[in-house]
């Protein structure tokens, strides 16, 4: 039988792969992205990716010194919302919606995709624990691969459809002669 930590350790080898990958991802839009918005939206999920990363290997680092599981995994996740973050960075000009650009939204997808295959890591994983500290540990870095994973859901409407992104945003309303808010 292999120790606790094993199963852990693996799996944050894992998690710091896809991580690193995204970090990579990330940083290679924001370079080549044209457009504020998405600028600035990969630059936080970069940063926010480089937060994790260093965190979880710290707790990967600690586990395999022999760290007991408790004392190693004391992550405690980003307090600020990171739409929240966005919505602070940025200031979007209404009359200049934005002209999508197809590596953009491919990268947004790569992105998806990187966030959905954490997520199902984490979850799948999580379904074996029996230990509460430990299924708890995998729900908090879910939740936060599933905020990212919003993040860029956002911003791939904001590409494709601005007005309806536009639209939702700002609550406005359409009256049958034009937008209400």
């Amino acid at each position: 039988m292999e120790p606790a930590g094993t199963s852990l350790v693996n799996l944050l080898c894992k998690a710091l792969e896809l991580k690193g990958k995204k970090e990579k991802l990330y940083q290679e839009a924001m370079a080549s992205c044209e457009d504020a918005v998405g600028r600035e939206t990969f630059r936080i999920l970069y940063e926010a990716e480089q937060e994790h990363e260093k965190a979880l290997s710290r707790i990967n680092e600690e586990l395999q010194a022999g760290k007991d599981w408790t004392a190693a995994c004391r992550y405690e996740p980003s307090e600020q919302n990171l739409f929240q973050r966005l919505a602070h960075r940025i200031s979007l000009d209404h009359d200049k919606l934005p002209e999508a650009c197809t590596d953009e939204i491919k990268a947004l997808d790569a992105g998806i995709q990187l966030e959905e295959a954490c997520i199902r890591l984490f979850e799948e994983e999580m379904q074996q624990l029996t230990d509460p500290f430990q299924k708890e540990f995998l729900r908090r870095l879910s939740a936060e691969e599933r905020e990212h994973h919003r993040v860029l859901q956002d911003l791939r409407f904001y590409y494709t459809d601005p007005q309806g992104w536009f639209m939702e945003k700002s609550r406005a309303r359409l009256d049958g002669a034009g937008a209400v808010t």
